[in-house]
């Protein structure tokens, strides 16, 4: 069997930060249709799934394949050849360094029939293929952090469809606004008489308290932001809104600082009158 395993950096300075859910929502992508990401793959037909996993056929270099895929979310997708002469199983993890900066691991254990198990011949035939495999790692972040860029993370797949509800564009817009450090442009959601919970803090009332509370005790304290929604829900035809996410801060020494928050909305019309944000950013 030829064994295989990298690990990659998946955030780099010049580039957009990635979550967690991100890479995740780039691996469904991958596994659900690889075409994009693999050049040398010519066919990706899924012919069943269920809770957790799918089967698909794939033509790779003109072999027929199949594979059953197995996800373990936002962690761990798994994929095991059980039909074609190539046997065996593929890894992608994200996972961090000693850092806690986030990591993609790429492994294989791969068998070829006709092929002797740990002969010259078995490595010349999967050392040529290397390149390929490792190369869909890196077309994946591209496709996701593209995605980000040009059309939104709302264009990302959530882990289940239950985990939206709504039409909740304006929540992505709202976070978008947040991820600008504008706070103007933040402050335009707002209504004039605006209530912030931010955390365990009191809660302030009015805009200028508003840009005060956010201005001073967050954007003053980063270099960047970065909201990845793992949920978003909006209720009542729009008037409360709920939204968790995967926060990703840059703090002013450049080192990253991701938590886990949710933020709840309430509405007048198009207007947010009530914000409560929970997380926890003692770390900033």
């Amino acid at each position: 069997m030829y064994k295989l395993s990298r690990t990659i950096l998946v955030n780099e300075p010049s580039k957009i930060t990635l979550s967690r859910h991100d890479v995740w929502a780039g691996l469904l992508m991958k596994a659900n249709n690889a075409l994009p990401y693999v050049p040398i793959m010519q066919k990706c037909e899924v012919i069943d799934r269920g809770e957790g996993w799918l089967t698909r056929d794939i033509l790779l270099k003109d072999v027929p394949l199949r594979e059953k895929v197995t996800f373990e979310p936002e962690t761990r997708v798994i994929f095991d050849r059980i039909g074609g002469d190539e046997l065996g199983r593929i890894e992608n993890i994200i996972g961090e360094d000693e850092k806690g900066n986030l990591t993609l691991t790429f492994s294989f254990g791969l068998t070829k029939k006709g092929i002797p198990e740990g002969s010259e011949a078995e490595q010349k035939h999967f050392a040529q293929m290397e390149g390929a495999y490792f190369g869909a790692v890196a077309s994946t972040l591209a496709a996701v952090r593209r995605t980000v860029e040009e059309d939104g993370r709302d264009k990302l797949p959530l882990t289940d469809p239950i985990d939206a509800a709504g039409d909740n564009a304006w929540m992505y817009e709202f976070f978008r606004s947040a991820d600008s450090l504008d706070l103007e442009r933040l402050a335009a959601h707002m209504t004039d008489d605006v209530r912030l919970t931010f955390a365990n803090y009191p809660t302030v009332t009015g805009k200028p308290a508003f840009k005060g509370a956010i201005g001073e005790g967050v954007y003053s304290r980063i270099k960047a932001m970065s909201h990845s929604l793992t949920g978003a829900w909006s209720l009542h035809g729009g008037k409360v809104g709920i939204a968790e996410s995967i926060t990703i801060y840059t703090r002013l020494d450049g080192s990253l600082y991701p938590i886990k928050s949710c933020t709840v909305f309430r509405r007048h019309g198009d207007k947010i009158y009530d914000l409560r944000i929970h997380a926890d950013t003692t770390l900033l």
